[in-house]
């Protein structure tokens, strides 16, 4: 620690490569920041392909109830006719 420095701080003239380094890694960190209509389009992006999957698992869910209660019938039936033999 530095004398009348806060803890933590570094002293710049001793460890002038190691704030070049930091001042770089917070400039490309800036520059990965979306700006706000970026997120938001981002964000309808990502709204369209969950619906759109949504849609998808709904129609595939509706097809298997179908044929699940086609086979629920079809069991009845065949329980039915094997009662009477």
């Amino acid at each position: 620690m530095e004398a009348g420095r806060k803890r933590g701080s570094i002293k710049k003239s001793r460890h002038a490569a190691l704030i070049e380094a930091i001042e770089q890694a917070a400039q490309a960190a800036g520059q990965n920041v979306l700006s706000p209509e970026q997120r938001i389009e981002q964000v309808k992006s990502k709204t369209k392909a969950v619906k759109s999957d949504y849609e998808q698992l709904k129609e595939d869910y509706e097809k298997l109830l179908e044929k699940c209660n086609s086979l629920l019938v079809e069991n009845f039936e065949l329980r039915q006719s094997t009662r009477t033999l």
